[in-house]
């Protein structure tokens, strides 16, 4: 794709990635870490960000986004003019300090203008996913109690139609009046008509006042969350939470306009919509939207070949993708891993052996970092200068973020990152926040030198039928990287005698790898995952721990259907319950149970039974009744 008005970019590298030594500069006292480093630069606002860098950059650019197939850049100043406008309008149609603009809406350039514009009124932006059904949007936007509402489309206006109850709606694309009439907002004005009314406004004093009375601990953001299972709650954040973590980074990158980020990662979400993108922004790096949203892979690829990113933050799926067709087409290798890339960062979960492997055979630098929405939400980071040799490590304290471990394991996080508040959510705040200075993450982690090594969630542990205990996520995560052909793994056994485990094919990759040819890819992957399986086993140390069977289940989890969060980390309660019927092959084979689920099950000792259906096999051969990995015609 050609791209219009952006200056010919600087070859990947041309401007070295400048590290501290984490590993030095952490000190360790007991069961804490911190970093004696102290974050560069003072606290600021949101609006101090925007006119430093519109002065400092003016025409280069802040973003870029798709128009007719190619990129076109937005520059500071136009960034600047365009916030101002919008918050003008806001202060027009009564917005105040405080108050809530939701904004309903899949990643696009409107959205940047609408969040900087809602923070430096005072304003309060509170992103909801986009893929969200209209009863949960609604159940949100309830919680929140907008003054405003800010969306995309049709699609989104369906969903609030007869509920939203604000002064103001704002909508990006055109959407028919009819659908909102309902709603009786005393404004409904279309996105370019609300630039024009605030630009109409003349001097925008009103906005000016308004944001030089922003502090950094005034409340700017509020994101939902509810990790990977409970009720959602609303995570309020101030300024300062957001940019005291660039104030860090800023000690250990060296990242600048001249480097390229291109962004899929929702930004409801605080990966993408807190760390990803105030990265790039606060160093002047432009961020180009990626309308791929991670979904599209032959878009996403082409966007990727076009921005050619010096940095790139994901989560492991979308680089197995990457690392996968970079494999299957060796000739686009190093179009799409250039010698002398920056870096990558890679959060949400452990990135797997071969692609770690993969990364450092071509001395691309790999971060991993952990943290949560409430934390704004990177608290450690790993050296790029270091190799990341330990499982589960994920890295140093950053500058003025402290880690402690309570007596049971449990991570505290004490620092200007934390969270104000669960909104309106006293008794939750107070479960997390008890008042000693310390937030409560629920992850569980030990301390492996002066660094974090993180060991899972405390409510992912459970005791087998003999009373002991098990932690499944290293489990999962070693399986996982053990073959190519894995997308996800979740490990079951809560109150049985053995471990099961639940495989979730890569059927991207298998479906490119052999084509048509499902018999062959069928037993190929099969005796991938057998091996997998096995090698594990024999090198596993913990006899308990070692999978006694497992399950293919040929599908991907989805966002849509519960089984992942937005930022794609797995549902795994609401796995374990979608999946039932093939936990229960496992653990109580009988008459009753459907052969599409028995025939999935690979048990890896022997079991004497006949099957139930009067094949002449027995029970630990019902893998080999039809196609393990695909769906055969029985159940098509």
């Amino acid at each position: 794709m050609e791209r219009k008005t952006r200056a010919e970019p600087s070859p990947p590298g041309a401007s070295t990635v400048v590290t501290r030594a984490l590993s030095d500069t952490t000190i360790r006292e007991g069961r804490t870490l911190r970093s004696s480093l102290a974050p560069a630069g003072s606290r600021e606002t949101i609006p101090d960000l925007l006119n430093r860098n519109a002065a400092r950059f003016g025409e280069r650019p802040a973003f870029s986004a798709k128009a007719d197939g190619r990129y076109e850049d937005r520059s500071w100043r136009r960034f600047r003019e365009d916030v101002v406008s919008l918050g003008e309008c806001f202060l027009a149609h009564g917005i105040r300090k405080g108050d809530r603009i939701v904004i309903l809406s899949r990643n696009r350039a409107e959205m940047l203008v609408t969040e900087f514009a809602t923070m430096s009124v005072g304003a309060i932006y509170v992103p909801i996913f986009a893929g969200y059904h209209a009863e949960q949007t609604r159940a949100l936007i309830r919680l929140a109690r907008p003054s405003a509402i800010v969306l995309a489309d049709r699609e989104q206006a369906e969903k609030i139609a007869g509920s939203a109850g604000v002064g103001l709606i704002v909508s990006f694309d055109p959407v028919p009046s009819s659908i909102l009439e309902s709603d009786r907002p005393k404004a409904v004005l279309e996105y370019g008509e609300a630039l024009a009314r605030g630009r109409a406004r003349g001097t925008a004093g009103a906005f000016q006042r308004c944001a030089a009375d922003v502090r950094p601990d005034d409340a700017s953001l509020m994101m939902y969350t509810s990790g990977t299972g409970g009720e959602m709650k609303g995570v309020l954040l101030c300024h300062d939470n957001i940019l005291s973590q660039q104030r860090a980074f800023a000690r250990i990158w060296s990242i600048g306009p001249e480097d390229r980020f291109l962004s899929y990662l929702p930004w409801h979400h605080s990966f993408g919509g807190i760390f990803e993108k105030y990265t790039a922004l606060y160093n002047g790096a432009p961020v180009a939207i990626d309308d791929s949203l991670g979904r599209d892979f032959p878009l996403l690829l082409q966007n990727w070949k076009s921005v050619k990113p010096t940095v790139y933050f994901s989560v492991p799926t979308i680089y197995q993708q990457l690392v996968d067709h970079a494999r299957l087409h060796p000739d686009e290798e190093k179009e799409i891993f250039p010698e002398g890339m920056k870096f990558v960062f890679t959060a949400a979960a452990p990135l797997p052996a071969g692609i770690s492997s993969y990364f450092a055979e071509r001395k691309i630098p790999v971060a991993e970092g952990w943290g949560l929405t409430e934390t704004s939400p990177c608290c450690t980071t790993t050296d790029l200068r270091e190799p990341r040799s330990v499982p589960g490590v994920v890295g140093y304290p950053i500058p003025e973020v402290e880690i402690r471990l309570a007596d049971d394991g449990e991570i505290l996080v004490r620092g200007p990152n934390v969270m104000r508040e669960y909104f309106e959510n006293p008794d939750e705040t107070r479960r997390v926040l008890p008042g000693d200075g310390w937030f409560r993450t629920g992850d569980l982690g030990e301390i492996v030198g002066n660094a974090l090594r993180l060991i899972a969630r405390k409510d992912r542990i459970f005791k087998l039928l003999n009373g002991e205990r098990v932690i499944p996520s290293p489990l999962e995560n070693c399986l996982a990287g053990r073959s190519p052909y894995i997308r996800h793994v979740v490990i079951a056994g809560a109150a049985q005698d053995r471990l099961t485990a639940l495989i979730f094919p890569n059927l991207p990759l298998i479906e490119s790898e052999f084509g048509d040819d499902r018999e062959r890819a069928d037993r190929v992957v099969k005796e991938s995952f057998e091996q997998a399986v096995r090698e594990l086993n024999e090198t596993h140390p913990v006899r308990y721990e070692r999978i006694g069977a497992f399950v293919v289940v040929g599908r991907l989890l989805s966002i849509e259907n519960g089984e992942l969060t937005p930022s794609l980390k797995v549902r795994v309660a609401n796995v374990l319950g979608s999946y039932k019927e093939y936990i229960d092959a496992v653990y109580q084979p009988s008459g009753d149970c459907d052969c599409r689920f028995m025939r999935r099950v690979m048990r890896l000792s022997p079991d004497p039974r006949f099957c139930f259906r009067g094949k002449a096999l027995t029970l630990d051969r019902c893998h080999e009744c039809g196609l393990f990995v695909f769906p055969d015609e029985e159940e098509s």
